[in-house]
């Protein structure tokens, strides 16, 4: 069931979302989070963390993967991607 933005911003519910997705993930045997960022990463793809985002959750450092670029401005990350080869869909 999708979670509306307002309730998603909530205090704790991205540990909720984490644990529906984790479980839909195990119901339809796909491969894990944990694996699909380990494999993006072997793969050279590039898995930065937004700086407002960081902020706002109260993450640190010791959340992330190593390998993941934390603390990018919307700036950056909007250059970054006019430049880029790809793109994700809107």
């Amino acid at each position: 069931m999708p979670v509306p933005n307002a309730v998603a911003a909530l205090p704790g519910m991205d540990c909720v979302t984490t644990k529906m997705t984790r479980r839909k993930i195990e119901d339809n045997d796909t491969a894990s989070i944990e694996d699909l960022l380990e494999t993006s990463l072997e793969m050279g793809v590039e898995l930065r963390g937004c700086r407002m985002t960081i902020h706002l959750m109260d993450y640190d450092g010791d959340y992330f993967y190593d390998g993941v670029t934390t603390g990018v401005g919307a700036a950056t990350a909007l250059q970054d991607m006019a430049d880029a080869d790809a793109r994700l869909p809107v």
